[in-house]
């Protein structure tokens, strides 16, 4: 009786740590690249490839000799950005093939000027980047890719599909191709930099970016604005303050684009973005814009 209680009581703990292990996320094989609309909901094009695809159709970007590192926090609290770049080096460290971000991006109308793209894992972890961190890297970041393939473990790569930046040897003092803490401060925007936290500090750390098991890329553009009706040309904006005068899209601004504007008011709030026609700033379009596009001509 009493084994009986036993192995009863046995079977029960293993089904408790069976249901309490952790889930180890599975490699990612196949990757969604959706571009939305001005509107970030819905979808402009979409497309689905996956690695066998990616390795026929897309360069092949790695070595598979060339080690990338990502640096991880350093825990000094008067060394934070480690600028010297000689902490915590191996957090993540990768000899990859991959493909290009930017080639991905491509295949559904790629990224113009002030777009995002926001790079999502299997069980919903994510981060975004803009345009500048995907065309024109600095030299220091690199060029993003996602790897399919690792030194150790070849196409079954169980990291796969992983964020990485090809990062040069610039900042390194032992000529390590390194995306570290300081790289991460001069080469990202700081909405997109990423902390550890420790429960007493927000360490920097570069290692945050590298997601892992990589399922879907979205491109989120920033508003553009299209031709108002009966209009064939967009609006401009030849000031560049981001907000569109030239609402006829003449090239010029005059009394004709107010005319407009006040016909095709209703319009424009249900099919422009509506900060680029807000002229007043008080996050609506109404008889307030038209009065402050007639100021300013």
């Amino acid at each position: 009786m009493i084994t009986g209680r036993r192995s009863v009581a046995l079977l029960a703990l293993v089904v408790l740590l069976v249901v309490m292990a952790p889930c180890v996320s599975a490699q990612t094989t196949s990757l969604e690249l959706i571009r939305y609309s001005w509107d970030n909901t819905s979808v402009a094009e979409s497309t689905t490839v996956n690695v066998s695809w990616m390795k026929i159709h897309l360069p092949v970007m790695g070595d598979e000799t060339t080690h990338y590192h990502f640096q991880g926090p350093t825990f000094v609290s008067t060394d934070l950005w480690n600028p010297s770049e000689n902490v915590n080096l191996d957090k993540i460290n990768e000899t990859i093939q991959g493909t290009a971000v930017r080639d991905l991006c491509d295949l559904v109308g790629g990224m113009r000027p002030g777009d995002e793209v926001q790079v999502r894992a299997a069980d919903g972890f994510k981060k975004r980047l803009n345009y500048t961190n995907i065309y024109s890297p600095h030299p220091r970041q690199g060029p993003p890719v996602l790897a399919w393939w690792n030194g150790r473990e070849g196409e079954a790569y169980r990291d796969g599909m992983r964020l990485f930046f090809l990062a040069d040897t610039s900042t390194n003092s032992k000529g390590w191709h390194v995306f570290g803490n300081d790289d991460m401060r001069i080469c990202l925007s700081p909405s997109y930099w990423h902390y550890f936290w420790d429960g007493e500090a927000n360490y920097p750390s570069a290692a945050g970016l590298s997601i892992s098991h990589v399922a879907r890329l979205e491109i989120f553009p920033a508003p553009t604005p299209v031709p108002v009706p009966p209009q064939q040309v967009a609006p401009g904006d030849w000031d560049r303050d981001g907000k569109y005068e030239d609402v006829n899209g003449n090239g010029r601004a005059d009394f004709a684009d107010v005319v407009l504007f006040f016909n095709q008011m209703t319009w424009i709030a249900t099919n422009e973005p509506v900060p680029a026609f807000d002229f007043n700033n008080n996050n609506r379009i109404d008889f307030a814009d038209v009065v402050r596009l007639f100021e300013k001509l």
